[in-house]
């Protein structure tokens, strides 16, 4: 068992419905941990070209977090690949991220490519209106435009989901805690989270 655990610090995996804090949640427990943070448009980046997840198998190699770190910040888009090139690409750059260790993913299903023995996976969920809420404090829009916004995310979602990894974005069996944000502060979030990622990364440490 000590031989397979190869990671020092377990990937953190962050699924969030559209409008809920799950952005704001995967960022706080970063500062907590001293992790880095890759959102979803840096993921698919780096799947999109070949040199990029060349450099982060290099850099897993190397043990060098980094590298990933100012990829995070100065990433830029590579070549467009087919839908089974990114496929393969995504699935290797989260495997090597999670080889990596250190690092909190938002989206992309990371949870379903890593294994739950290598990491911590989170989903945050929360009322319609309370994402409509959400949703128009960020921005200049309109209840109705927030909810069809909200409609289209949450269906793209479950179907890049349902698609690569025939899986239900909503399955409660695909994370550790599912935390529903109805009527608590960031704060709050941050606590429940923090205590389930705690006591996860000690199970794992202790094999």
């Amino acid at each position: 068992a000590a031989g397979a655990q190869i990671v020092a610090q377990p990937i953190i995996t962050v699924s969030r419905q559209h409008g809920s804090r799950g952005r704001d949640l995967a960022s706080r427990l970063a500062e907590r941990f001293q992790y880095t943070l890759l959102h979803r448009d840096v993921i698919d980046r780096i799947s999109l070209c070949t040199g990029h997840v060349r450099r982060l198998l290099a850099a897993r190699d190397e043990h060098s977090r980094s590298q990933l770190t100012m990829w995070a910040d100065s990433m830029i888009s590579g070549k467009y690949l087919d839908e089974s090139d990114y496929a393969v690409g995504l699935l290797k750059t989260v495997q090597s991220i999670s080889r990596l260790g250190g690092v909190v993913v938002v989206g992309r299903g990371a949870n379903f490519i890593v294994e739950s023995t290598g990491g911590v996976h989170l989903r945050v969920v929360a009322p319609l209106d309370e994402r409509i809420r959400n949703l128009m404090r960020r921005g200049s829009l309109s209840a109705d435009e927030a909810a069809r916004e909200i409609k289209a995310v949450d269906q793209e979602r479950a179907k890049f989901v349902r698609k690569l990894f025939h899986r239900s974005v909503d399955d409660p069996l695909g994370y550790d805690v599912i935390v529903n944000e109805s009527g608590r502060s960031l704060d709050d979030l941050v606590r429940i989270a923090t205590i389930v990622v705690e006591e996860k990364l000690a199970r794992l440490k202790a094999g």
